[in-house]
């Protein structure tokens, strides 16, 4: 039986002040929508790329970028991506929102049993069904039964940029059913922090609601 480990925010910290690539990390107790507040706070930028969601509910990604750049009808790119790729990194393919899939069944295996964390594409994603039974993390902008050529032409490992959010190799992508953040790597402990306050202030809301209080008395919203 493996050994249950209790995360906390310190724990998670400490473990991410100095990450090691042969790591595994865990899963942060911390929604999307909390660190994405969190970000806010510190950055003015909430993280998020608008239309990207899981191809299957209750499946959460935590891992360092390994970005890719491949033209929507070029899938042999996300292969160089998965080659790139260490065990707890995540894959974040730049596909243009492009309506061929650059991502399915076959590099999921691949990629799952190379211990990869997860994959989001700013694209369309298919096999679905054979994707979800895997139980790996995916995400996607849609899903289609179409997809291009295996070419490899585009790029890994370089900055890019979503719907006016930078994604660069090395930033934590975070994902739940909201949706994904993508929380720099300069400040990614110090948003950690900040969402684990948000979590307790909003716990100690919820223990006053069910005390009787209202959320606008709480609020201070008249």
């Amino acid at each position: 039986m493996a050994k249950k480990i209790e995360i906390s925010p310190e724990s998670v910290l400490e473990k991410f002040s100095t990450p090691k690539k042969e790591d595994h990390f865990p899963h942060l107790d911390l929604p999307t929508s909390q660190i994405s507040d969190a970000l806010k706070s510190i950055t003015c930028e909430n993280g998020v790329i608008h239309g990207i969601k899981p191809v299957k509910n209750n499946i959460k990604v935590m891992g360092r970028a390994v970005t890719v750049k491949t033209d929507p009808e070029d899938w042999g790119t996300a292969l160089k991506g998965i080659d790139a790729a260490q065990e707890g990194d995540v894959l974040f393919i730049d596909a243009e929102n492009g309506y061929d899939a650059v991502w399915g069944e076959l590099t999921s295996s691949s990629s799952q049993e190379k211990g990869i964390a997860g994959t989001v594409v700013y694209g369309a994603v298919r096999d679905v069904e054979a994707v979800r039974n895997l139980n790996y993390p995916v995400y996607s902008c849609r899903i289609v039964p179409c997809a291009g050529e295996p070419k490899g032409e585009g790029e890994i490992n370089i900055p890019l940029e979503c719907e006016g959010v930078k994604v660069k190799p090395g930033d934590w992508i975070i994902g739940d059913d909201c949706g994904v953040v993508v929380v720099p790597a300069k400040c990614f402990k110090e948003v950690i922090e900040a969402a684990s306050n948000i979590k307790d202030k909003e716990t100690r809301i919820i223990r006053r609601l069910k005390d009787g209080w209202s959320l606008s008395e709480i609020l201070g919203i008249k």
